[in-house]
């Protein structure tokens, strides 16, 4: 009888990311598009039709719809007065693996089902909403402002769950879901078929296959996929051949093991066998050979291929050219790449198997998936605790000093001047939540950012100003130039002459261990003049 894994099946929590309100006056349409993360929206003015997965509905006032990681929407306003919320969410997943209990940013089981969401006392949803958007607008930025908004949205999303007319039929649903997933787990080694699944969860095939996807954002397949693939990377080892492994985990052909292990690890399993012994190289704008760094891994080369504004077609060239050359001579066994580097995957992966980091706002994630690359996890998880500790210092230091005042981060670039908002972004979360300092007036709230020309540029209403200058091409420094000429900038002189600062790239530096460390030694060291 094949033994149960050491890992239960995963929970899932949603926790508030942000609310946002829209307003529009005239009838309008959003365009087709795919979603990215899990969102709540609420309809609270006007009518209208929305496609949700090619399906058509209506749209009214207190009409409720939630939309689930990769499905597509597109809707058509008729009224002239409209107003709806998106309350975007954070989905945590919560396994526990032997004694330790694991905490990762993914897609689960979702709290409602995915579309149209029947509320019956919609009036009081509406004013739950409202009271959590106007929490939300505070500016109050502490660890209790925050503890209040995160209790005040599992109030709503529960009564939501509570009151939903469908609520009795999605709990049976993920009933009959959840047990087929239990079955995975006790039996992954064995050939397990649709039919086997949809007579557990008390469905037929197709009916099982379609809801399964609703409810977890995946293929009855791809999920199975994804548990032989975690046991093989507890098997795998010195000790024991590719074969072995692919059959122990349920894979009659080592051919098809080997393909779906690559396209999930982005390894080849023989490579993933050696990885702590690799020769890796980066190629990132965020820094990855920093993220190395902190695992107690050197990169043996580094480059950067990324076009950044106002760099010309020969400049791009000459620096393309020096970047591969690098590559070529330091001969690496595996590549790394960020997001930014999509593009160029085919001309990387002539040097050496190369893998794409996905993009992902919690910088955590990024450096996790690297250190499970080059098997130093452990060393990752250390890393995030001391990092933690220190973040815990300087935010003490913080609040126990007169150094707790507002700040506003301003970058300036080829086109315009960004003032940094308060999430979505590493260095927001770092400074506005992590550290728990004030944000400036002009800084957006609930928004990774603001662009702005420079007539356009809000007062400065903050203690302090931080600049950051994105390069030294002709049209940052044109506009860095305006800038200096403009009122703002007299006001600037004439209110905080004292305290603007000019600083590196606090926005790339952010999405590493490292980065982030120098972030906090710039603050104390500014501040505490």
């Amino acid at each position: 009888m094949p033994s149960r894994p050491l890992h239960a099946r995963p929970h899932t929590l949603y926790l508030l990311s942000s609310i946002r309100r829209f307003r529009r006056h005239n009838p309008f349409t959003i365009p087709l598009r795919t979603v990215p993360i899990p969102v709540l929206c609420l309809i609270s003015k006007g009518t209208g039709v929305v496609h949700i997965n090619d399906m058509m509905h209506r749209i009214e006032p207190l009409q409720w719809l939630f939309l689930n990681h990769g499905m597509t929407i597109e809707a058509t306003f008729h009224s002239k007065d409209i107003e709806y919320f998106m309350i975007i969410m954070n989905p945590i997943t919560i396994t526990r693996r032997k004694s330790e209990w694991q905490a990762a940013r993914n897609s689960g089981v979702p709290p409602l089902p995915p579309g149209l969401v029947s509320i019956s006392d919609g009036g009081q949803v509406f004013e739950c909403v409202q009271q959590l958007y106007d929490s939300s607008q505070s500016k109050d930025c502490t660890s209790q402002a925050q503890l209040k908004l995160d209790l005040q949205f599992q109030e709503l999303l529960g009564f939501i769950m509570r009151n939903s007319d469908s609520q009795q039929r999605t709990a049976s649903l993920h009933s009959g879901i959840d047990h087929s997933i239990d079955y995975m787990n006790k039996h992954f080694q064995d050939k397990i078929s649709r039919e086997t699944l949809s007579k557990i969860a008390q469905l037929t095939p197709n009916a099982f296959c379609r809801s399964f996807k609703k409810v977890t954002g995946t293929s009855p397949t791809d999920y199975l996929n994804r548990i032989r693939i975690q046991q093989a990377k507890e098997k795998l080892g010195p000790d024991c051949s590719v074969k072995e492994v692919a059959a122990a985990v349920g894979y009659g052909s080592e051919y098809y093991f080997s393909r779906i292990f690559k396209e999930t690890v982005g390894l080849s399993p023989s490579l993933f066998i050696k990885r702590e012994r690799l020769r890796v190289a980066t190629a990132s704008r965020v820094f990855f050979q920093d993220n190395l760094s902190s695992i107690g891994m050197n990169a043996v080369a580094s480059v950067d291929c990324y076009r950044y504004p106002g760099m010309d077609e020969a400049e791009y060239n000459r620096r393309m050219a020096s970047q591969m050359e690098q590559l070529r001579l330091a001969k690496p066994d595996l590549i790394i790449a960020d997001y930014f580097h999509t593009s160029l995957y085919d001309a990387l992966k002539e040097f050496a198997p190369t893998v794409i980091i996905k993009h992902h706002l919690d910088w955590r994630v990024a450096h996790m998936n690297i250190a499970e690359l080059v098997g130093r996890e452990q060393e990752a998880v250390q890393t995030f605790n001391q990092l933690d500790e220190r973040v815990m210092d300087v935010r003490r230091l913080l609040q126990a000093s007169t150094l707790q005042t507002s700040v506003t981060i301003l970058q300036i670039v080829s086109t315009s001047i960004r003032i940094q908002g308060t999430v979505h972004h590493p260095l927001n979360d770092l400074l506005y939540k992590a550290l728990g300092m004030n944000p400036g007036d002009a800084v957006p709230r609930n928004k990774m950012r603001e662009e702005c020309s420079v007539d356009e540029l809000p007062a400065p209403q903050t203690d302090h100003l931080f600049i950051i200058k994105q390069n030294h091409h002709p049209q940052v420094e044109e506009l860095w130039d305006q800038l200096q000429q403009a009122p703002y900038w007299e006001s600037i002189r004439a209110v905080i002459h004292q305290q603007v600062h000019f600083v590196q790239n606090w926005l790339l530096m952010s999405w590493t261990p490292q980065g982030r460390n120098r972030i906090l030694d710039d603050i104390i060291r500014i501040l505490g003049r």
